[in-house]
């Protein structure tokens, strides 16, 4: 079946909001309407994407509608929102079986996305999982419109998906927010450590990670470990004698 769209709205004003805003801006999509509980964020996408700002979202009306908004809200949302509304959520966890509303679907792009970079160009898949043929049709004709590449996944796939997503970026981000607030605090020169950061995701992408392991842990270097621990003092001694104990016992040791 071939579909057009007349008209989109956004539910939310966040990272993934911009994001979606951005692309289908970027390809001509209409979007009319933008509603966000966050006043001034919702405004400022509303104004950037010349779209109309509504205040309550009972009175949000579109062919297509996207809901980004934090998970505890998706379905809060869509019930206050049109059943005939083509709906998409762009959540990485929740269930599609938990949401009533017969014409919805998610819409999950696999990526991380900041202030700074969701008008990037956008590499990573779509996730998709759709209720039924006509919410199906839509999904297609998006992705093949904004040239997005996508896999149809179930909603346990999804949570799986989003599980390791989050040790592969957001507990690699933390870990890297802590190194250079400690190198920060030691008065380090911090981009002393760009070749570094670089060429550690590098391997991580070319090889196999569990293979690039190096380190004192790695080697069973009890000396090394200990005077860092004695360096370190709450959350980050923690996650250092975290992460030791377990890269030793990948390696067959103990702390």
């Amino acid at each position: 079946m071939s579909v057009s769209i007349h008209d989109i709205a956004i539910i939310g004003s966040g990272n993934v909001a911009n994001f979606i805003a951005h692309i289908l801006s970027e390809k001509g999509f209409n979007i009319t309407q933008v509603h966000s509980r966050n006043l001034m964020s919702g405004k400022n996408l509303a104004s950037k994407i010349k779209a109309e700002f509504i205040e309550e979202i009972t009175a949000v009306k579109a062919e297509i509608i996207f809901i980004a908004v934090h998970d505890q809200q998706i379905e809060k949302s869509i019930a206050k929102l049109p059943k005939s509304s083509i709906l998409f959520y762009t959540s990485g966890t929740v269930n599609l079986a938990s949401i009533s509303a017969e014409n919805c679907g998610v819409f999950y792009p696999l990526q991380t996305f900041s202030k700074s970079n969701y008008n990037a160009p956008f590499d990573g898949p779509i996730l998709l999982e759709l209720k039924n043929d006509l919410v199906r049709d839509y999904a297609l004709m998006l992705c093949s419109e904004l040239k997005l590449s996508f896999q149809i996944t179930s909603s346990e796939e999804r949570k799986n998906i989003h599980l390791c997503a989050v040790f592969l970026n957001n507990f690699i981000n933390h870990i890297a927010c802590i190194g250079l607030d400690l190198a920060k605090e030691r008065k380090i020169d911090t981009s002393l450590f760009t070749p570094l950061i670089r060429k550690t995701f590098e391997n991580i992408i070319q090889n196999n990670p569990c293979e690039n392991q190096s380190g004192p842990a790695k080697r069973n270097d009890k000396t090394i470990i200990n005077e860092h621990l004695a360096l370190l003092n709450g959350d980050s001694k923690t996650i250092y004698h975290l992460i030791t104990e377990s890269i030793l016992a990948q390696n067959g040791y103990e702390l």
